[in-house]
């Protein structure tokens, strides 16, 4: 007490009042800055993810669709055509009903601070790093894919989208101000990123796990709901990444009905796309489903971003680093049985080292492997098998018109019968070389095991046989010289390029992710994407109370003198 008398004598009474009112600066400083921390919880994946599960039959001929029953989705393994059971497919009196949940839940979510929704991301990302091994297997039973394919292509990639929006998400969806210009500098201006409300997402799945939370993390981020359409190819997988989902929402003290998954066929995909509940649509297929979303979104004028494959290319000097280069070209065709949307689906060799790159793939191609990680033995297994088998007699009559053409197949070729999974769904690594231009391969994506080389001389000739493709998603390009390397990179006509690497633009997030031509437009990831999810607000205030917008009377209504007032306005 005899200190708390000191402080207040006449002389120190300032001193006082400043420490006082810094601490209750500094406390309020602490209460808003203050991190929420992840939340654990455990969620206990499905039986069929453990290796070396047998419980179910394996199927004839496998197949989605079940006769006399088309409201059911039978799930399989592809690496082995063992069945994972069925699943119903969502009506759409049941998909209405998930849309009007979401929509009412997104009402109080929007008012959330960017504080809040940080901590379901990182319960999320928590979850998923502690867990990475769980949600692999589920991926690979789904998907087909390996350990690391799925490693590397569901939860690193996830992981980094989480953590660049935990970090950099606030930055980018903060008001934006902008200069008001000279005539309105008594104004503010500025753009806010308001949520649009409720968005959908059709996506595909070679990437069961990703490319169904991708999106969610940005909607969710953004202060909207979301409504994910799941590939009927991959329905079995889609419960656990919903209640992975709703899991976090719920120990955060969030409405889980933020979150909904619904998968099925064609009807239902349109019935998502032509809803005018749907705010925006966010698609990843092919051209010509592309085409249809955008049909369907335009009865409502719902705007729509689409990822519609590539043709990528990889363009490669004579002065690149081989070694490096080698390396990074066969995981980036043949990653996730190159069934990635940008892997490297053309590789143009500078003539002069052509020979001795093909001499080097042909013995790079030929030993690659293939089989089922969850079942095969330890260390046998490079690729695994391929989701769509339906997609066979088109690979082989793309690699049939290439040979009639010209072309030179040194490896594989053709599906592949594997001696433990005979109901398994593989295809042959491939080596397809003195490819050109008019063959049909060249124009088509693949999305199979086929690594596609031509000849080039220079850099024109590498352009204009890249350019021949109407697909410009991803490219890489690989010199020894940095200057020519980034001149060729921003030459080519794609969305995205790395130099001397492949796709590792997508593990940097802070990057937009999409393409032009038949590649699609719009862009997800980055702040492009999270913005793409908003209201770009326009808005404008008074800087000072004082200062208001006067009409002058010469133009005020009704207009006495419209010379005048012309004159007048003219001056302005």
């Amino acid at each position: 007490m005899n200190c708390i008398s000191e402080l207040l004598v006449l002389d120190t009474l300032p001193a006082a009042v400043a420490i006082v009112a810094g601490s209750v600066v500094l406390y309020f400083v602490f209460l808003f800055k203050r991190s929420l921390p992840a939340i654990p919880f455990e969620l206990r994946p499905p039986a069929e993810s453990i290796p070396g599960w047998r419980g179910k039959e394996i199927l004839d001929t496998p197949s989605i669709f079940v006769k006399s029953k088309p409201d059911i989705i039978q799930c399989f393994d592809p690496a082995t055509g063992r069945s994972l059971g069925q699943v119903k497919a969502t009506t759409v009196d049941e998909l209405n009903d998930k849309i009007k949940r979401a929509r009412i839940a997104q009402k109080t979510w929007a008012k959330t601070t960017f504080e809040q929704r940080r901590q379901v991301l990182r319960t999320l990302n928590e979850f998923v790093l502690s867990h990475q091994r769980e949600i692999c297997q589920v991926a690979c039973r789904d998907s087909g894919k390996t350990l690391v394919d799925a490693t590397l292509g569901e939860v690193l990639t996830t992981s980094a989208k989480l953590q660049w929006t935990i970090k950099n998400g606030e930055a980018a969806l903060s008001d934006d101000p902008r200069d008001p210009g000279f005539m309105m500098m008594y104004k503010r201006a500025k753009v806010v990123y308001q949520p649009r409300g409720l968005v959908a997402a059709l996506v595909s799945w070679n990437y069961p796990f990703h490319n169904t939370i991708g999106p969610i993390i940005s909607a969710l981020f953004s202060g909207n709901a979301i409504v994910v359409k799941a590939s009927e190819h991959v329905a079995w997988s889609m419960p656990y990444w919903e209640q992975m989902v709703k899991r976090a929402l719920n120990v955060c003290g969030h409405d889980p009905d933020l979150v909904h998954f619904v998968t099925g066929f064609s009807d239902i995909g349109s019935a998502v796309t032509s809803s005018p509940l749907i705010d925006h649509i966010t698609f990843i297929g092919s051209p010509e489903v592309g085409k249809l979303v955008m049909k369907s979104a335009s009865a409502n004028l719902t705007p729509v971003t689409l990822e519609l494959g590539g043709k990528d290319c990889a363009v490669v000097f004579a002065d690149a680093d081989m070694t490096q280069c080698e390396q990074v070209l066969m995981r980036g065709v043949f990653l996730n049985v190159s069934q990635s949307c940008i892997g490297i689906e053309r590789i143009l060799v500078q003539d002069t080292v052509y020979d001795k790159f093909v001499d080097e793939m042909t013995h790079l191609v030929r030993a690659v492997r293939l089989g089922s990680i969850l079942d095969d033995e330890p260390n046998t297994v490079d690729c695994g098998a391929m989701v769509l088998a339906n997609c066979f007699d088109r690979l082989e009559a793309l690699i049939e018109d290439a040979v009639s053409k010209g072309a030179r197949c040194l490896v594989g070729g053709h599906r592949h019968l594997h001696p433990l999974h005979p109901n398994g769904q593989y295809f042959e690594p491939t080596l397809l070389v003195d490819v050109t231009p008019d063959m049909d391969i060249t124009r088509n994506e693949t999305f199979g095991p086929i690594m596609v080389v031509m000849k080039f001389a220079d850099e024109k000739d590498a352009l204009d046989k890249v350019h021949s493709s109407p697909y410009g998603l991803g490219s890489s390009v690989f010199s020894g010289d940095r200057t020519r390397g980034r001149r060729v990179a921003l030459a080519l006509r794609t969305g995205m390029v790395n130099v001397n690497d492949f796709g590792v633009n997508y593990i940097c997030q802070s990057l937009p992710f999409g393409g032009v031509g038949i590649s699609g437009f719009g862009r997800f990831a980055g702040p492009e994407g999270l913005r793409a999810l908003c209201v770009e607000k326009a808005f404008t205030e008074d800087r000072f109370p004082f200062i208001k917008t006067p009409i002058p009377p010469i133009v005020d209504y009704p207009i006495q003198d419209s010379e005048k007032g012309y004159q007048f306005t003219q001056q302005i």
